[in-house]
């Protein structure tokens, strides 16, 4: 088994319009796709399991031949994890950098154990995959503390090395260490099997010894090839201890390298960065780069359901990309795609330069039915008016507006053309015309959740635009707007009505210290009130309060109406009156001026309801009930004028 990631789109012949090319083949055996297949296969045509990774530290690409993604025991090869981890934490000085060394170059395993509690033993691994983001590397040991039997991949401690190749506080001792690797261990073993054998210049971990479950021998030969380039990662187990099995590793590596180095990749790389569709329009943008023409620009060939469709070149500076694989020129692209309706499986392509094959960057699957796009830009909440904005397009009418509907619960509640002009949406879509909406929705008192909908012109459905909840209050809101003194009364004012019925006049009750001392409808027409929450009906109350001497804590509450909810304190206001003045009589309450519904009972302390304590709801609030909102947030007389706030969803 071997796979090539950034694998190639082999023989593949693109024509659009005048334009034809036709790829290159690479020569047979000439790709470490290839070499790396051949090596794996000889060890299995001779009983032994094997698998082999290759990574470019240059292009980031990795070839993988074997059961490359599954553990093999790593015996010595985990001993640069342990040099790893004294270098990144700061350790790697005086003893430590003395015995690490040995332990390195000589493959020490007396060394590695007197080191291995010291970079946290059996959870090594563990932290090494953490700090260098290798969650594929493997994991620890079967057998607590035998450090030989670390599980390692080939496809992750490639992927180790790569990371340690970049990191030059790493790099600059291990891989100076790693070159000056012994011919023989302090065991005895002749250390220069695999790798070794089959190249010059190299920079090596060898490994070998009998940890895994199965009790085989296992014998890794890894590192770095072709001037620090490569790192090769060669994992073998079976057979016979010693000479048998490290032969078997070095006719892998010659297989693998049998010019003494990796062969080169001559494939482009690259990739797709963003796949980007507005309405029908699928904007693809990304980066491609040919290792035989790093100054030169790539064409990019897009595909739609395996039909040649577009190309483009890349033109768009990617410093980057540059800076990575120490090129120069342009190796961005941006293109968009017009879809038609229906399933669209988009792919894109970059042609090869030389030798190599044209390479396959990503797909996308791209399903368009016609029906229309859109969404809610802003919400807002004054009282029970839920407003929103927003917009709606349906490419398969692209200057014409939308008609959007509003339902409150699962029930109609409006509808409105989409009249204002979004240029945005305009630029964004390619089309022209009004495609953006406002519109305004009554909600019933308690909770309730508002659906958008834009209606469909053409092949499709209607689309969804989003949903929102809200909150109107199912008790009373209201205030105290003034309390003035009369000689040895009060006058108190203000004004109060319930969402569940806004044209009805309420229950109002005054207490002074506890005591119901007024109660009546909301019998004063108030405009103000009726204006700031679109209402109708009277809502205003005022009342003349005899005072006692001393002083006298007057309180208003508005009636509740309708199920749910409860009375709701209004606000309250301190004033006193002098000891010893006379006190006119009481006014009575008007017949038949009771509640609807039970007054609060003198029960109710003065002190729960303070005088800042009613209020209307803030702007935009969903929930606000009328014992939660500061006075202040009202003035004196009308509900206050709300100005909408932003509960946007950006238009996409």
């Amino acid at each position: 088994m071997r796979v090539k990631v950034l694998a190639a789109a082999s023989g593949l012949a693109l024509v659009l319009g005048l334009i034809s090319v036709v790829t290159a083949t690479a020569p047979a055996g000439a790709s470490v796709s290839s070499q790396a297949g051949s090596a794996v296969d000889y060890a299995h045509g001779h009983g032994y399991r094997s698998s082999i990774g290759v990574l470019d530290t240059q292009t980031g690409a990795f070839t993988g031949a074997g059961d490359y993604n599954s553990t093999y025991a790593s015996e010595s090869v985990m001993k640069t994890f342990i040099a790893t981890r004294l270098l990144l934490t700061g350790q790697m000085s005086g003893w430590n950098e003395t015995t690490a060394y040995k332990m390195i170059t000589q493959s020490d395993d007396a060394s590695a154990s007197a080191l291995y509690g010291r970079v946290g033993g059996d959870s090594l691994i563990t932290w090494i995959k953490q700090a260098l983001n290798i969650p594929n590397l493997g994991y620890p040991p079967l057998r607590s503390g035998w450090w030989g039997g670390t599980q390692i991949t080939a496809a992750g401690m490639a992927s180790f090395y790569n990371a340690v190749r970049h990191r030059p506080g790493v790099w600059n001792w291990l891989g100076n260490a790693m070159h000056h690797a012994t011919t023989y261990g302090s065991d005895g073993q002749y250390q220069f099997f695999g790798i070794p054998s089959a190249t010059t210049g190299f920079a090596v971990k060898q490994g070998w010894g009998g940890d895994n479950a199965a009790g085989q021998p296992a014998f890794n030969s890894t590192g770095f090839v072709n001037g620090d380039r490569y790192a090769v990662v060669i994992l073998t187990q079976g057979g016979s201890y010693g000479t048998p099995i490290a032969n078997m590793v070095t006719a892998e590596a010659r297989l693998l390298m049998p010019g003494g180095k990796i062969a080169p990749t001559d494939d482009p790389v690259g990739g797709v960065s963003s796949w980007s569709l507005h309405g029908r329009y699928l904007t693809v943008t990304g980066w491609a780069i040919d290792p035989n023409a790093l100054s030169s620009g790539l064409r990019i060939f897009f595909y739609v359901n395996s039909q040649p469709f577009t190309y483009v070149q890349t033109t768009l500076p990617r410093g980057d990309i540059n800076a990575h694989f120490q090129a120069t020129g342009n190796h961005g692209y941006s293109k968009t795609l017009m879809l038609a309706d229906g399933s669209n499986t988009v792919c894109a392509y970059a042609i090869n330069v030389g030798a190599g094959k044209n390479t396959k960057l990503g797909c996308r699957s791209v399903p368009l039915n016609g029906s229309p796009i859109g969404g809610i830009s802003t919400k807002s909440q004054q009282g029970n008016l839920a407003t929103f904005t927003g917009w709606s397009f349906d490419y398969d009418a692209p200057s014409t507006p939308l008609t959007v509907v509003a339902n409150v619960n699962g029930v109609f509640a409006g509808s409105v053309a989409s009249t204002v002009v979004r240029p945005d949406i305009n630029t964004a879509m390619h089309g022209s015309g009004a495609h953006g909406y406002a519109i305004k929705v009554r909600l019933p008192a308690g909770s309730s959740t508002v659906c958008l909908h834009a209606l469909n012109r053409g092949p499709g459905n209607q689309s969804s635009l989003g949903c929102a909840s809200f909150r109107v209050s199912l008790s009373p809101i209201g205030k105290i707007d003034s309390v003035t003194m009369q000689g040895d009364r009060a006058v108190i004012t203000g004004w109060t009505f319930d969402f569940s019925n806004t044209a009805q006049a309420i229950g109002v009750v005054i207490d002074d210290n506890g005591k119901h001392v007024a109660w009546g409808p909301t019998a004063v027409a108030r405009g103000d009130v009726n204006q700031a929450w679109s209402i109708t009906g009277t809502h205003g109350f005022s009342y003349s309060i005899p005072l006692a001497p001393g002083t006298n804590r007057l309180c208003a509450y508005g009636v509740n109406t309708g199920t749910g909810g409860g009375n709701s304190a209004l606000g309250c206001r301190s004033v006193s009156r002098a000891s010893g003045a006379a006190v006119a009589p009481a006014t009575k309450a008007p017949a038949n001026t009771a509640p609807t519904s039970a007054a609060p009972t003198s029960s109710v302390p003065a002190s729960s309801a303070p005088a800042s304590s009613v209020s209307a709801p803030p702007a935009g609030s969903a929930s606000a009930s009328a014992t939660s909102a500061p006075a202040s947030s009202a003035p004196a007389g009308p509900a206050p004028t709300n100005s909408p706030i932003a509960g946007s969803s950006t238009a996409k």
